[in-house]
């Protein structure tokens, strides 16, 4: 039985939320969010090709809230 069939995470899924948590606690951390903060799927998604390409939470945190030149 597959992962994706017995409920389990995959190892992808495990490393994105790691990532994403990751993420949260730094973005918090420096004053970008506060709690509630809720993720919408487009900003989700934006995270998921972030963690994908092997950005650190730290970078993905400036690519979502940094100033664009």
């Amino acid at each position: 039985m597959s992962a994706e069939h017995s409920g389990e995470l995959s190892r992808h899924e495990t490393e994105l939320r790691a990532w994403m948590s990751k993420w949260y606690d730094h973005a918090f951390a420096i004053g970008f969010i506060r709690p509630p903060f809720i993720l919408d799927d487009a900003t989700a998604s934006r995270l998921e090709g972030y963690f994908n390409v092997g950005l650190t939470p730290a970078e993905g945190v400036n690519a979502i809230f940094g100033v664009v030149h």
